[in-house]
């Protein structure tokens, strides 16, 4: 099914291309939501902490030789739900070839972190941006992997917990069409 869908996404992306370049978009939350890894519960200890949750992306084949402009998170959205403590969650992506390697490497994009106090949400937190261009050359393999880190701080001596539920990821990729 996901494959289908990226497929069919790859189609329409070249379809709608000119100029020598070709845009697909990848629907990384489906991913995510189908192996159950989009929610990241998060417990900040007092002076701050992190949270994480790893993802392999598949990607559309044949874009080895290809040459990456642009990686855009176009669309994305998630919910905080904090249930204790005073601080702030914002959020952190990381892309790289393995898994592991996710831990490691720069965050390619950072998000604002949004203040929260006692019981509340759900607050909706945009995740949108250019990624770092030092992961660009990720997209032209296969598969990939992403990890989203829930970053908190925490001034009190309560932990802050909670959970961020990811609602849509959307990731544009622009190439230069050298496609098989």
């Amino acid at each position: 099914m996901k494959r289908l869908l990226v497929g069919t996404l790859f189609a329409a992306a070249l379809t709608a291309c000119g100029q020598g370049r070709a845009i697909f978009n990848v629907d990384a939350y489906s991913f995510m939501s189908g192996a159950g890894r989009d929610t990241i519960h998060y417990t900040i200890p007092p002076g701050g902490g992190t949270a994480s949750t790893v993802q392999q992306i598949n990607l559309p084949p044949g874009f080895g030789k290809s040459i990456v402009d642009s990686v855009r998170i176009t669309k994305g959205y998630a919910y905080l739900f904090n249930t204790g403590g005073t601080g702030s969650i914002g959020f952190a992506l990381f892309f790289a070839a393995d898994s592991a390697s996710t831990y490691t490497t720069p965050a390619a994009l950072n998000i604002a972190a949004t203040a929260v106090n006692g019981v509340q949400g759900p607050d909706s937190v945009a995740i949108t941006g250019d990624l770092s261009s030092t992961v660009n050359s990720l997209f032209t393999q296969q598969t990939l992997w992403i990890r989203i880190a829930a970053t908190g701080t925490n001034g009190g001596v309560t932990p802050v917990t909670g959970k961020g539920v990811l609602k849509a990821l959307v990731i544009r990729v622009v190439v230069e069409d050298r496609i098989f």
